[in-house]
Order: C-alpha cells, then structure tokens, then sequence
C-alpha cells in the first residue's frame, strides 16, 4: 500500500506540473531555442512545435487523471475490476495520441521521432497489460459465478 500511496502523490505531481509547464511553454522553448543550436525561425519560438506541445498535454492530463482512478481504485482494494480495464484503455490511447502528435510534429524537428517512438512503445505496453488484467477480470467473474 505505500507503494501505491506514493504512486498517487507522484500522479498528483505530475499533473501540477504539466499544468505549470503548460502555463509557461512559450518562455520555455524560448529559453530552451536560445540556449541551443536550433534556429528559431525569426521568432521567439517556432509556432508549430508550441502547438504541438500544447496538444500533447491534453491527453497527457487525461492519462493522469484516469491513472489517478486506477490508483484511487487499486488503493480500495478494487483491482480486477471493468472499470480498471476500461481506464488502462484509455491511457493506452492517449499515449498514442501523445505519439502521433510528435510524429506529425517530427516533420520539422526530427528530434521528436524518438519521442514518439518512445509514447507509441508505452502505448503499447500498456495495451498488453490492459489485456493481461481484461483476461483476470474474465477468469475473475467465471470464478464469481461457479459454485
């Protein structure tokens, strides 16, 4: 339980600070554009790549909070449930999301291919342990109903 105490403070963590990341994108890349060898583009910083990064965050924020729901429910006990199975689906698809953005974004920074490599590898990942927990959830309920 302190593992999955901690994994919830982690979460909640991360969420501020992808929130507070999202809040300061623009001075971030300009900061991160000025301090290296990328050119800017003759502005502060590129407009596709703050989109792109903008976009990211939104399924990012949805995958934290429905990890946030697997953990609350894991903490209660409720591990072999639909409900979890349903949640590690959706964060499987927003880690696609995540890795389909960077890759459109990778036409012009090609430093984001192994990002998104990187997002579409924990998709799947997480899609073989969504099924793995789907197939417990099954054997789980046939148990329930056998005498």
């Amino acid at each position: 339980m302190k593992s999955v105490h901690l994994s919830f403070i982690c979460t909640r963590i991360v969420m501020v600070l992808v929130l507070a990341c999202a809040a300061a994108l623009p001075q971030l890349l300009r900061g991160y554009f000025h301090y290296t060898a990328l050119p800017s583009y003759a502005s502060p910083y590129p407009l596709t790549l703050l989109i792109s990064l903008y976009l990211c965050c939104l399924p990012t924020l949805a995958a934290l909070l429905c990890l946030d729901r697997l953990l609350r429910n894991i903490k209660n006990e409720q591990v072999f449930i639909r409900l979890n199975v349903k949640l590690l689906r959706v964060i499987s698809w927003c880690c696609f999301a995540v890795a389909l953005i960077l890759l459109i974004a990778a036409w012009n920074y090609i430093f984001l291919i192994l990002l998104s490599v990187m997002f579409g590898l924990f998709g799947l990942i997480l899609r073989v342990v969504k099924n793995v927990i789907e197939e417990a959830v099954n054997l789980k309920t046939e148990n329930d109903y056998t005498i």
